[in-house]
This record gives C-alpha cells, sequence and structure tokens, in this order.
C-alpha cells in the first residue's frame, strides 16, 4: 500500500446525511435498482462480498441475500451510523459490517473478498489508478465497476458545439464543479487499467440515460415516468459504451484468487465468531501489518496505533 495521504471528500462536513441527495431523485435511483438487480447476480454466490463506498448501505439489498458475509467500507462516519440503523439485524449477527476507511489504503488482506462492486464512487476520486489498484487487489474473482464517463452522448454534443470534441474523446479524466470536484473518465482507459490489474472486463449496462428529465420537466414526471422508463430500460442495453453518463463494467479476473482466510486459531481465537472472519482479512492501513484483537479494538503490531469500534462500525481511518 501506499501512505501517501490524498484529500477525500468530506461527508461529514457541515452535518450532511448523503440520505438528502436521493430526496426528487426517484428516476435516478429506479435505474440503478433496475440494474443491480440485473446485474449483481452475474457477481455469483460470495463468502465474503465488498461495497467500496457503500455509505449508508443503500445497496446491500441487492448482495445480502448472495452473501454469506458483507462488508461496507465507506469513509463517512455519518453513513456507516446510518447503514448500522437501517441493517442492524445483519450487522448485529455479524453478515454485515461496517469499516470506515480511505479507499486509497483499504485495511484489507489481498484477495479479502471473493467479490465486490463500487457505485457512485469513482468520481471522487482524483487519482483513480491508484483507487482501483487498491479496490482490486482485495477482491479475488469478480466485482461491479459503476464509472462515470465523459463521452457520454449529451457531452459529446456539448463538446461538438464548443469545439472541445477531442478533450472530451481523450483518455484524460475531466474534473466537475467549483466548490467540490468531480471526476469523468474515459471508458476505454479505466477498462485498459483494469487489464492491467488482471481483469477481463465486459459492459454491463448504460445507466441514469436520461436523467435530465426530470430537471428540464418537473411537473410533466407524474405523466411521462411510464414512457421514460420504458425509454430507460432500451438505452441501458443499447446505449452500453457511449449513451449514459454512467457505464456499469463487470470485471472477473484472468486467474481468480481465493485464499484461506477463514481456518480457526492464531490470533482470533479468542474473538467471538461472528467477528473472527472479518479480524483475519484485515491489517494496518499504514504499515500493512496484522492486528492483534479484542472485540473493541484491533492494534497494530508494528506500529502500534489501535483502531477502535465505534458503535456499529470499525474505525479504520490511518493516524493523521
Amino acid at each position: 500500500m501506499q501512505t501517501t495521504a490524498i484529500d477525500v471528500i468530506d461527508y461529514d462536513a457541515n452535518g450532511y446525511d448523503y440520505r438528502d441527495y436521493w430526496s426528487g431523485r426517484d428516476y435516478e435511483l429506479w435505474a440503478e435498482q433496475r440494474v443491480l438487480r440485473r446485474l449483481v447476480p452475474k457477481l455469483g454466490r460470495a463468502h465474503w462480498f465488498a461495497d467500496f463506498g457503500g455509505a449508508f448501505g443503500r445497496n446491500a439489498g441487492h448482495y445480502l441475500p448472495r452473501a454469506e458475509h458483507s462488508v461496507i467500507v465507506d469513509f463517512s462516519a455519518t453513513n456507516l451510523r446510518n447503514a448500522g440503523e437501517r441493517h442492524s439485524a445483519e450487522v448485529s449477527t455479524g453478515r454485515l459490517h461496517l469499516v470506515r476507511a480511505d479507499l486509497y489504503r483499504i485495511p484489507f488482506r489481498d484477495f479479502a473478498f471473493d467479490a465486490g462492486m463500487v457505485v457512485r464512487v469513482l468520481h471522487h476520486l482524483s487519482e483513480v489508478d491508484r483507487g482501483l489498484t487498491e479496490m482490486s487487489r482485495c477482491v479475488g474473482d469478480r466485482w461491479l465497476v459503476d464509472v462515470p464517463i465523459k463521452h457520454h452522448v449529451l457531452s459529446l454534443a456539448r463538446g461538438l458545439r464548443c469545439g472541445q470534441l477531442r478533450a472530451v474523446r481523450s483518455p484524460a479524466p475531466v474534473a466537475k464543479g467549483v466548490e467540490e470536484q468531480f471526476w469523468n473518465f474515459q471508458l476505454g482507459a479505466v477498462r485498459e487499467r483494469l487489464g492491467d490489474l488482471g481483469w477481463r472486463t465486459s459492459l454491463g449496462a448504460s445507466v441514469n440515460n436520461f436523467r435530465q428529465w426530470e430537471k428540464v420537466a418537473p411537473r410533466a414526471n407524474r405523466l411521462a415516468r411510464p414512457l421514460v422508463h420504458g425509454m430507460e430500460v432500451v438505452a441501458q442495453t443499447c446505449g452500453r459504451g457511449w449513451w449514459g453518463p454512467s457505464q456499469f463494467v463487470v470485471a472477473r479476473r484472468h486467474d481468480p484468487a481465493r485464499p484461506a482466510y477463514d481456518r480457526p486459531g492464531g490470533h482470533t481465537i479468542d474473538l467471538p465468531p461472528e467477528l473472527a472472519g472479518l479480524a483475519r482479512r484485515m491489517v494496518c492501513p499504514v504499515c500493512v501489518t496484522r492486528l492483534s484483537w479484542t472485540p473493541e479494538t484491533a492494534t497494530c503490531t508494528r506500529c502500534e496505533h489501535t483502531y477502535h469500534r465505534r458503535g456499529a462500525y470499525w474505525d479504520f481511518l490511518p493516524p493523521q
């Protein structure tokens, strides 16, 4: 792991609650849920599943029935507290674990998870290659990657009108926004990076193909919804790779890896069973060393930094 700090968007600033973002975004929510119902089963059954940047567990309903154990990894303490309330039963039994962490320094061992997904996260990564590398090493077999692209059909039209078509189609990512930057990427460049990391990729779906309609005609939403939903269904398949701003990619390892992390004994022998499986998969995010565990703390055996359980989640942010 690299240890150089990179600024990460703070979803806890000013009392922000990410759940509020989804108010009035019924179309986007519907479009994403539809595609996840179709694509998550393609990841197969998982012993351990990772939801990178999984926030308050908005998408957990898609993988919890298909995985023996799942982990939501997110930077926001607020998101994880909300996830703990939303999925309290699964957290209490150890079927779902919540870990606060930096996606550039993930506190998990290589191939800790059979499968995983990352949805609505890459646009926060200014160092996308580093972020993809870090998430990738934790997944042993297959994962679903949501790529926010800069060359979708509406962006191409804007680029043509403004004489910026070459920049829109180039491999380099572009930053959007003023107060907070959001990054969009060329899909081919992201797939090439995944290929370099040992993955073969296929296009899964084009998503949110008509997301502007709620802003353009808010009063017509109810009447137009069946038509727009129908067009979205068609575009999710026909628009793969070029139409919508969100392109979902299914990635499978050329050589799947499934290390035996669930052998009993060792430094986790005294832990409750609902925690032991998680502990065997985790390392210090700073020096990548194994941890000494209690039910409430995990202490690095090299740098001696202690990470704490805080209610429903474990806080593995590196020391500042």
